[in-house]
């Protein structure tokens, strides 16, 4: 956005040479050739997508906070420094011009009614469709995080929350890209349309391609990671490396889990690097069908192998093929483009689950609860149900050599 404020002050200190009636001859060139292609103005309370064609013809897309319209057809016409704008559902302007050919214009009436268009090269359509996965800490103590799905046919997925909405799981959305613009239709959300500016990146990280997305309302930049729609798990092996918490409500009580203490209304990512990190947790995939988790528990290595079922990102991993008082868990993992990243993604219902799970498995092992006692197994999983009202957790393991 550096260039885009750039112009946006040299536009103005050209537009204030016609304020003092001393106008650039420039502003009375022919610009007919110079508008043509597409265009996108987006601010706080203010987006549109404008395509313009050699003939002046013009298809307009857009959202006001208010009201959207899409490909509504109109014309452009730019003469002695002035430009008039009619569209067919009658909502026309008619203001100075000025442009950077090739950069960007901008359109303005005396009473200070002002829009500025950047120019857009090429389209982006179809670089966004696919799977991408964000996670981002905003040093205030929450995460954010993200799995976003662009289909096709311009349908989509939303999964995760951060801090402006609640957590979403596989919520059905709408989308359009015109240019760099994206006009994403969430429709529960208020407002119902959400829109950002694109830039994409194939080689964006060493992990794949990047598709940073900016939001002039909550001047918000997020950097999204390319992930396969379908995994490859059979024969990798994977080591903790890092954690995201959002939407972590819940009983402000401490309980322990292998060992470790926890409180939900106080949890941090980094309350997982004790219990996880310096290798302390591997998942391993010797076939498409099990995963080997080890651990540690009072400092002694320890682990089981389950059996898991996969479909596309979404794994169901049975443990109750280890021990028959624990349950089955449904996460979603995801890989990104050479297999050296797997997110686990765990909504609220999978981390009570596992980590019930996790909880029970070391109370058998160490001999505190007997795993026939089905009042004390079940009492294991009510607790913990108790203790958490939500919570959203995505581990990132790193591939091992």
């Amino acid at each position: 956005m550096k260039i885009f404020k750039i112009l946006a002050v040299a536009l103005v200190a050209m537009l204030g040479f016609t304020a003092c009636n001393n106008e650039p001859e420039h502003i009375y060139d022919d610009h007919s050739k110079d508008i043509v292609g597409t265009w996108t103005c987006l601010t706080d309370n203010y987006a549109e997508a404008l395509i313009i064609k050699a003939d002046g013809s013009a298809l307009s897309t857009g959202y006001d906070g208010v009201d959207y319209w899409e490909n509504v057809a109109g014309n452009v016409v730019v003469e002695n420094g002035i430009v008039t704008m009619t569209f067919e559902d009658n909502d026309n302007f008619k203001g100075h011009f000025d442009i950077v050919p090739g950069m960007a214009f901008s359109i303005y009436t005396d009473e200070g009614e002002r829009y500025t268009y950047n120019y857009c090269k090429e389209d982006l359509t179809e670089e966004v469709v696919g799977r991408w996965v964000w996670v981002d800490s905003n040093g205030k103590g929450s995460e954010n995080m993200g799995i976003q799905t662009f289909n096709e046919n311009g349908t989509g997925l939303f999964t995760g929350g951060y801090e402006e909405i609640d957590y979403k799981l596989n919520e059905e959305t709408t989308y359009k890209v015109v240019g760099d613009l994206l006009i994403q239709n969430v429709p529960n959300d208020n407002p119902p349309y959400m829109v950002r500016r694109l830039t994409y990146n194939a080689n964006g990280s060493s992990y794949g391609a990047i598709l940073t997305t900016y939001s002039p309302a909550t001047n918000y930049t997020a950097s999204w990671l390319r992930v396969k729609q379908s995994l490859n798990l059979a024969g990798k092996a994977y080591a903790y490396n890092t954690a995201y918490v959002t939407s972590a409500k819940g009983i402000d009580e401490d309980f322990s889990i292998m060992g470790h203490i926890f409180n939900i209304a106080k949890i941090k990512a980094s309350d997982f690097d004790v219990m996880f990190g310096a290798d302390l947790f591997l998942a391993e995939f010797p076939n498409s069908n099990t995963m080997k988790h080890r651990f540690h528990i009072d400092g002694q290595d320890t682990g089981f192998d389950a059996q898991i079922v996969i479909e596309e990102n979404k794994v169901t991993i049975d443990m109750s093929v280890v021990n028959p008082a624990l349950r089955k868990v449904d996460m979603y993992m995801f890989q990104d483009a050479d297999d050296s990243q797997l997110h686990m993604y765990m909504p609220t219902a999978s981390f009570i689950n596992y980590f019930a799970n996790m909880e029970l498995y070391a109370l058998i092992l160490e001999g505190e609860i007997n795993q026939t006692d089905e009042a004390a197994i079940a009492k294991v999983f009510a607790d913990m149900e108790a203790r958490v009202e939500s919570i959203n957790v995505s581990f990132v393991l790193k591939a091992l050599k």
